[in-house]
C-alpha cells in the first residue's frame, strides 16, 4: 500500500495540514526543522505524491485536453499529427501533459461533453471540429477553456487559430492562372469543414480576378483523403480528353496523392500532361513520384499558439485571441504551363 499524508504526518508527529503545506510549498509558511523533518520522513518512506488527488485539491491539473474525431486506423492523418507536434512540443515546454480524447464522429460529443468537463484537464484544444459547431460554445457556458484549430469562431472570446485558407487557395490558384493554365478542376474537401469552403470562396476569386469564364474551371465536391482524390480524377478522366482540365487544384496534400495515383495508372503524366497542386505541405508532398507544389501551413506554430492560448485562458485572460497565421506556396516539380 502506498504512503499517503497521514501516514506522513503520523510518522513526523505533526499535522495532516503542516505535511501538505510542506509539500506545496504554501499557503501557510512551516518552520525550517519542521519542513526539513517531513520531507525527510517523506525521503525514508519513499512518498509518491498522487497527481489526481494533488491537481483537485489546487484545482488544476496542468494537463491540456485535445478532442479530435479518429475515423480511419487505416489512413495516417498527416494535418492532425503535424498539429499535434506543435501542441505537444508547448506542454513540454510548459510542463503540460496531453490528454487525447477520441470519438469516432463528431456527433458524438454533445453527448460527452460531462466526460470532457469531468476535471481531468484544465481546458480543450478543439481539432477541426465541424462548421459552427454548437458543442463549442456549450464547453464557454460551462466555463470550460476552449481553443479551437482550423477554424475561426464567431465568438471572438472564443481562441482560435488557423491560416487564412481563402487566401491560401487564391495564390494557388493565382499561379495556376500565371502560368498559362485556365480549364482547373478543384478537387474539394469536405463541405462540413470552413476550411474546405473558404477554400472553394479563394478559388472562385482568384477567376473573378482574371474575368475567366466559369466553363472553364470545375468545382468537385469530394473528402479530405487520397481515396477522393483518387476517385474524382478517375471520373474526370473518363470523360473525353478534350474536356480534361490541364491542372487538378487539390484542396489538400491527401486528395493530390489519390490524383496523382490515379493519374499514373492511366499513364498521364505530371506535370508534362496535367499539373497537380495541394495544401498543407506534409511529408507526402515529398514522397510522391513527382514532388507536389503546395501550400506549407505552419503546423507547429499553429498547434503551439492553441497551446499557449488556451493556457492564458486557464490563467484567466479572456483578452480575444483569433489568429490568421501565414502560409507559404511552394512550387516543386508537380506543375507547368499546360501542353495543351
Amino acid at each position: 500500500m502506498s504512503t499517503t499524508i497521514k501516514d506522513l504526518a503520523r510518522e513526523s508527529g505533526v499535522s495532516p495540514s503542516t505535511v501538505s503545506y510542506v509539500l506545496n510549498n504554501g499557503p501557510r509558511p512551516v518552520s525550517r526543522r519542521t519542513r526539513e523533518k517531513v520531507l525527510a520522513t517523506a525521503e525514508r518512506l519513499n512518498y509518491q505524491p498522487n497527481a489526481v488527488a494533488r491537481g483537485l485539491s489546487r484545482r488544476k491539473m496542468d494537463t491540456l485536453g485535445i478532442i479530435y474525431t479518429y475515423l480511419d486506423a487505416a489512413a495516417t492523418d498527416y494535418y492532425f499529427i503535424s498539429i499535434l507536434h506543435g501542441i505537444l512540443g508547448a506542454c513540454a515546454l510548459y510542463s503540460q501533459a496531453a490528454t487525447l480524447f477520441t470519438s469516432h464522429k463528431w456527433e458524438d460529443v454533445p453527448a460527452n461533453i460531462p466526460l470532457f468537463c469531468n476535471g481531468r484537464c484544465d481546458g480543450l484544444i478543439v481539432v477541426a471540429p465541424p462548421a459552427k459547431s454548437a458543442f463549442v460554445q456549450q464547453f464557454k457556458e460551462r466555463d470550460m477553456p476552449v481553443v479551437v484549430v482550423n477554424e475561426i469562431q464567431p465568438d471572438p472570446f472564443v481562441a482560435s487559430v488557423d491560416i487564412d485558407n481563402e487566401l491560401a487557395m487564391y495564390e494557388m490558384t493565382t499561379y495556376l492562372l500565371g502560368l498559362g493554365h485556365k480549364r482547373i478542376a478543384l478537387l474539394s474537401g469536405d463541405t462540413t469543414q470552413t476550411s474546405s469552403l473558404l477554400r472553394e470562396k479563394g478559388f472562385r476569386r482568384a477567376f473573378g480576378d482574371v474575368s475567366l469564364s466559369e466553363d472553364l474551371f470545375q468545382i468537385i465536391p469530394g473528402v479530405y483523403n487520397p481515396a477522393s482524390g483518387y476517385e474524382i480524377t478517375r471520373h474526370i478522366l473518363s470523360k473525353p480528353m478534350s474536356s480534361w482540365p490541364t491542372a487538378l487544384c487539390c484542396a489538400s496534400d491527401a486528395i493530390a496523392v489519390g490524383a496523382m495515383q490515379a493519374l499514373n495508372e492511366i499513364g498521364v503524366t505530371v506535370p508534362d500532361q496535367m499539373s497537380v497542386t495541394g495544401i498543407d505541405d506534409v511529408p507526402i508532398a515529398l514522397t510522391t513520384a513527382v514532388p507536389l507544389t503546395s501550400i506549407r501551413q505552419p503546423f507547429t506554430e499553429i498547434g503551439m499558439h492553441a497551446a499557449e492560448f488556451l493556457l492564458a485562458r486557464i490563467a484567466g485572460d479572456t483578452t480575444p485571441r483569433q489568429v490568421l497565421l501565414p502560409a507559404t506556396l511552394v512550387v516543386r516539380k508537380s506543375t507547368a504551363p499546360p501542353c495543351r
